[in-house]
């Protein structure tokens, strides 16, 4: 794990539940976290050290434990922006400080290939409420109406000239937060994090085959915060699945 600032973890101490993973010699990830949704955090100083290998292993690993994955890094080829959102490998990476001001709501952009991007939600509700159709929206803009449909849509994102545009029309409400929702897998064989395999049915499972105090207390800590079963098991043919 990363060791620079770590305030913007007890910020999300106040906030939410919060477990570390410690004395764990190969995991996915670093943290656990939920408020209003839950994430599992990996913690790295360069994110150019994160493989694809790395990448899918914590992108399964939230998946098939209902969480979103994340990772927070302070700098690629270049140090990262604040409040702004990167991915890599198709996971959102960010500062920590920008994943503490996301958390309490304040406004994100999201970095791609276009630029600084801004995502937006209830756009057509708040156009259709004040009566304006797509193409006066879209005048006042500067931009297409076919532009406008795609951001009622949530298919595109405006850059921060638009979207600043739009928060003067429509208040800061039509600032939205970005998903880092990926793919449902219902049960999966993990073995890099403090469980080795997860099920989801009624409730997540998540079961490890080891029983060292060290993994039996990260177990019991991730399971909490992700509200989980822990299971602690000898093998596979022991669990009622």
């Amino acid at each position: 794990m990363c060791k620079y600032s770590v305030g913007w973890k007890r910020d999300l101490g106040r906030a939410g539940k919060l477990a570390e993973v410690t004395d764990e010699r190969s995991r996915a990830f670093d943290i656990a976290y939920a408020e209003e949704r839950a994430y599992m955090i990996k913690v790295m100083y360069n994110i150019e050290s994160l493989n694809q290998e790395k990448a899918e292993v914590l992108k399964k690993c939230a998946a098939v434990a209902g969480a979103e994955p994340v990772v927070i890094s302070s700098r690629g080829k270049e140090l990262l922006k604040e409040d702004v959102v990167y991915k890599r490998f198709g996971i959102p990476v960010m500062r920590g400080e920008t994943f503490a001001s996301m958390i309490h709501g304040e406004n994100v952009s999201v970095a791609d290939r276009g630029g600084i991007k801004v995502p937006i939600t209830g756009l057509r509700e708040a156009r259709e409420k004040t009566g304006m159709t797509r193409a006066t929206l879209a005048k006042l803009l500067g931009v297409s109406t076919e532009m406008v449909r795609k951001y009622e849509l949530e298919r595109a994102e405006p850059g921060e000239k638009v979207a600043m545009r739009l928060v003067e029309i429509f208040g800061h409400k039509i600032i939205g937060k970005p998903s880092f929702k990926g793919e449902k897998i219902t049960k999966a064989f993990i073995g890099k994090a403090p469980f080795d395999m997860a099920i989801r049915k009624d409730k997540t499972m998540l079961i490890s085959f080891k029983s060292s105090p060290e993994r039996v207390k990260n177990l019991e800590g991730v399971s909490d915060v992700l509200d989980a079963e822990p299971v602690i098991a000898k093998r596979l043919e022991d669990i009622d699945i």
